[in-house]
């Protein structure tokens, strides 16, 4: 017997989860700005730390897009 689908999430949570990864992705993005324009420990980087703000930033900025996209109706 077949039983139909059921979303993971439901649809009423996608502006919300939209505005919330869209949020942090933000600041994650505004702290990664800010650690590039000031200079630390006599103009030395820390690779690993530019690495991990630029893959959580971008992942939740996707996220958020990608729920943006699911909020207004077009299903990808």
């Amino acid at each position: 017997m077949l039983t139909p689908y059921t979303n993971p999430i439901e649809p009423i949570f996608y502006p919300l989860l939209a505005f919330l990864f869209c949020v942090v992705g933000l600041a994650f993005l505004a702290t990664f700005i800010v650690s590039e324009i000031t200079p630390q420990n006599g103009g030395k980087k820390n690779i690993f730390q530019e690495l991990t703000f630029a893959t959580i930033t971008s992942t939740t900025l996707g996220l958020g897009l990608f729920f943006v996209l699911l909020a207004g109706g077009i299903y990808v």
